[in-house]
């Protein structure tokens, strides 16, 4: 259940903090989440969350515009736009999960890492 609320909060919190700040904003959102959330599979929350939100945002607005620029980017880049999608959506995925990730283990147990 925690990994769900994780998983809700960081796709809630990036979809709406990008709409005022840079891209990598969303590490903050993902940081915060696997402190204040900490789950089992917090790199997972992280990464799934973000790039299932980049991902779809990415189609969205190439099946909703009218500027072909994922063809030009593509283009660019010598690959296909389906993997210009896949590549955008690991990209913010790597960056919350690794975030996640860091929150969740800035939030570990004081008494066992005094000891050995």
């Amino acid at each position: 259940m925690k990994f769900l609320f994780q998983f809700l909060f960081i796709l809630t919190g990036s979809l709406i903090i990008q709409l005022f700040l840079p891209w990598w904003s969303i590490a903050i959102v993902a940081f915060t989440g696997g402190y204040l959330l900490k789950s089992s599979q917090n790199f997972l929350a992280g990464f799934l969350s973000v790039a299932l939100l980049w991902g779809g945002y990415a189609l969205w607005i190439d099946l909703g515009g009218a500027a072909p620029l994922a063809d030009r980017v593509a283009g660019i880049l010598s690959i296909s736009k389906p993997l210009l999608f896949v590549l955008t959506a690991l990209v913010g995925g790597l960056v919350a999960g690794f975030a996640a990730l860091s929150g969740s283990i800035l939030k570990q147990d004081k008494r066992k890492s005094l000891y050995y």
